[in-house]
């Protein structure tokens, strides 16, 4: 997925960064056992540090935990190891050519990926080859254009930070972009928060 962000240098200290904005994080993940219902091969794209990878490795038999930062995935993987999980694996992946089949999931998540993503509408394409027909597609995205002052914060951070927002989503821009790229939207809700949190579900039309 490659971009202009040093992903690679933020890896040391992703988790202090990710705290400024995790308000809605824990409601995500009292979430994902029912959204993620019968799911039990997962992929996980745009995986960070692991801040859900463990979540989803309690409701799904195997997680595979994906980003396109080597020392993001090298986090995920040390973590595995401490705490001697056994259905995780990590793998630097770019979520714009997903090294897997056709089909080889049913369930794909992608927290606060799609809107630091030059090129969301190719993420999703690749999202919907790798899952099965009706797999759920779970992707909360931070709204960095929810209204005029998450508008106005994200234009300030991103003179600040190269941590840039290339889309600034609304809730109904969000759904629409996952809708055109095959899915039917299940449920699409904004959750609070510095930024808020569009949690949209779907599932893979056939």
């Amino acid at each position: 997925m490659p971009d202009n962000t040093d992903w690679d240098g933020f890896a040391s200290r992703y988790d202090r960064i990710v705290r400024l904005f995790d308000r809605a994080y824990p409601e995500v993940r009292r979430r994902l056992a029912r959204d993620l219902d019968g799911a039990e091969h997962v992929l996980e794209i745009a995986a960070g540090t692991g801040q859900f990878t463990f979540d989803l490795a309690d409701v799904a038999n195997e997680v595979v935990a994906t980003d396109y930062s080597r020392e993001m995935v090298e986090h995920i993987r040390a973590r595995v190891s401490e705490r001697g999980v056994q259905n995780v694996r990590a793998d630097q992946q770019s979520a714009y050519e997903l090294g897997f089949d056709d089909r080889s999931f049913d369930g794909v998540f992608c927290a606060n990926g799609l809107h630091v993503m030059e090129r969301p509408e190719t993420a999703l394409a690749e999202m919907r080859r790798v899952l099965v027909p009706d797999g759920v597609l779970i992707v909360p995205t931070f709204l960095h254009g929810a209204g005029r002052f998450e508008r106005g914060l994200s234009r300030t951070l991103s003179v600040f930070s190269s941590f840039v927002a290339h889309t600034r989503f609304s809730l109904d821009q969000l759904g629409s972009l996952v809708e055109e790229a095959g899915f039917d939207v299940t449920s699409a809700e904004e959750l609070p928060g510095l930024f808020p949190i569009g949690h949209v579900v779907a599932r893979r039309t056939s």
